[in-house]
């Protein structure tokens, strides 16, 4: 009998402790079929894959990597390409970085351990004191999906268009509470160059990150927030019930289901249009041959019906890059966000 890596036996004592407190609240045959699955261990085989995958998700639940990560999860298991149930399991902390932290020193070598990540992470790994990079320390398997950001308020709010408030941000940008992700995160990036663009120090910004969206979502309704900025799937149930109001997107064109102006449509610079994607990694260590077996699994996905349904419902592009192309890319991406951190004073040149 092959043994699981010691990270994988110690992932399944935590899923299974936190399975046996939902057990206890929910029936039994709900708890059963969420833990049916192999627990044989080792590489993939000819009959890849031959286990359970678990799925990482180094922020809280609600927002654009928990459904990146649930998103992958639905579409590999409805589509029947992969039979075991998968586990997704939230790890946040640290602006997602004590997520990376940990799949990278334990999962090390393990083909069915995946991280859910975005651009979000190459920010902050450079404001964060933790020394594990995305781009140098994981084994990149595909980029799925990039989606638009957006500037949203409340009804009640006193900006009725992305006008008011950059008049707001010039009459005193600390005057005006912007809730966004996480330190370095390309919505920081993004209030930092709308700022810059007109004459605005952004380090007079009152721009507080949280750690996921349902944070977000929840400091804007209640009041706490005057904006925010996030992704568009993040809010769209928001935008829709008419509790949050959006007043501008990222994208170079208006986007379906959204009543508001691009950047240049509402006369600021259409160097602002920017998306944010999201993908899956592996563990660093992982066989070459492993590594083209769940890059071609996760193709494989790309290519149902479930996957397009889910791009469709969260207004995703699909925006698949596999394998060493996703790494060269994700590369590219850490020099860029690096330069525009830089450049807005938010990190040292």
């Amino acid at each position: 009998m092959t043994l699981a890596p010691a990270s994988r036996r110690r992932k399944r004592a935590r899923l299974a402790a936190a399975a046996a407190v939902v057990c206890a609240l929910v029936p039994a045959a709900a708890c059963q079929a969420d833990t049916t699955g192999s627990t044989g261990g080792g590489g993939g085989g000819d009959d890849f894959p031959s286990e359970p995958f678990t799925i990482t998700v180094p922020s809280g639940p609600g927002g654009g990597l928990d459904q990146l990560g649930r998103s992958v999860q639905q579409a590999l298991t409805q589509s029947g390409l992969v039979e075991d149930n998968i586990q997704v399991f939230n790890n946040p902390g640290a602006g997602s970085m004590l997520g990376l932290n940990q799949f990278v020193r334990e999962e090390s070598g393990d083909p069915y351990q995946l991280l859910a990540v975005s651009a979000v992470l190459l920010g902050a790994e450079k404001t964060s004191d933790i020394e594990v990079t995305l781009e140098g320390d994981t084994t990149p398997i595909a980029e799925l999906a990039s989606e638009y950001l957006t500037i949203v308020t409340r009804p009640d709010a006193p900006y009725a268009t992305l006008q008011d408030l950059v008049g707001a941000l010039k009459s005193d940008p600390g005057s005006v509470n912007v809730v966004g992700s996480v330190a370095g995160s390309l919505e920081q990036v993004l209030m930092g160059l709308l700022a810059q663009s007109e004459g605005i120090d952004p380090a007079e910004l009152n721009y507080v990150p949280y750690e996921n969206a349902s944070e977000q979502v929840t400091a804007l309704l209640s009041g706490d927030a005057d904006v925010s900025v996030m992704g568009i799937s993040e809010i769209l149930p928001q935008i829709a019930d008419g509790s949050a109001v959006p007043l501008v997107v990222s994208s170079p064109e208006r986007l379906d289901g959204v009543d508001a102006p691009t950047f240049e449509e509402a006369g600021l610079s259409a160097d602002l249009t920017m998306a944010n994607w999201r993908g899956v990694v592996g563990p660093p260590d992982i066989s070459d041959e492993d590594r083209d077996k769940v890059v071609d699994l996760i193709d494989q996905m790309r290519g149902t019906d479930e996957w397009a349904e889910i791009l469709e419902a969260k207004s995703w592009a699909d925006t698949f890059k596999g394998g060493t192309e996703f790494g060269d890319y994700m590369q590219t991406e850490s020099d860029r966000i690096g330069q525009a951190l830089a450049g807005l004073g938010l990190i040292d040149g």
